[in-house]
């Protein structure tokens, strides 16, 4: 993953616009068409409308024409094909620059034809930030916990701050100590950092295993977050 490892502070804001939906290519996969099989038709993930979306994971498989640009997007939790249209120079610049190998965000749009989905970029960025990736999906945890009503997860950790469960786990999984190492963070441990009980806990570690955000090491009760390198 080569990204650098700027530290500043950030608000999810400076990435996501207001407008976009941010997801996993799961939560994609899984979405459903609003209206009729017809072209154009907008899909929904957890009822709320995904015309506009965010991603953020790994390029392959790039290949242009003179009119566009096709990709593919791995965030860990499956892969989808983008295409980007090239229409002047700022296109063309913009193009140029992703590579295979290399992450980016892209913002675009979904829709269906025929049960079948499709991507369009309309901005593709590379990711500079090596908190970028994790915030990413973090927001795509809130954003579900939010539009499925599930927000009663809201806990209160050790350190006073009001967090959800699901947030709070991701975030114990991707502070520096966790990442380096090998074998990851015990079960207990992340209870042990959020004041909570270990029933509490086993419920997020599954929600993020089921999308790809973590990941078991050694044995069923050590965790790495999927997302760092």
């Amino acid at each position: 993953m080569v990204i650098s490892s700027q530290t500043g502070a950030f608000s999810p804001s400076q990435f996501t616009p207001s407008s976009t939906t941010p997801l996993t290519v799961k939560q994609i996969a899984a979405a459903q068409l609003t209206g009729p099989d017809e072209d154009g038709v907008p899909f929904v993930v957890d009822g709320v409308d995904t015309s506009k979306i965010m991603v953020v994971g790994m390029v392959s498989g790039k290949a242009e024409r003179a009119t566009d640009v096709t990709f593919t997007l791995d965030d860990g939790t499956g892969r989808i094909d983008f295409i980007r249209w090239v229409n002047d120079a700022a296109d063309s610049a913009e193009t140029a620059a992703i590579q295979n190998g290399m992450y980016v965000s892209v913002i675009g749009t979904l829709k269906g034809l025929q049960d079948k989905k499709r991507a369009t970029a309309f901005c593709v960025r590379p990711v500079t930030d090596c908190n970028e990736v994790p915030l990413h999906f973090t927001q795509c945890v809130q954003m579900h916990m939010e539009n499925t009503k599930s927000m009663s997860q809201v806990t209160i950790g050790t350190n006073g701050s009001g967090t959800d469960l699901y947030t709070q786990v991701l975030n114990v999984l991707s502070e520096p100590a966790s990442i380096e190492s090998d074998h990851g963070v015990h079960i207990d441990e992340i209870a042990k950092q959020l004041g909570l009980p270990v029933s509490k806990i086993v419920d997020a570690i599954s929600f993020h295993v089921d999308y790809g955000h973590i990941f078991s090491t050694i044995d069923d009760f050590h965790y790495k977050s999927a997302y760092i390198d």
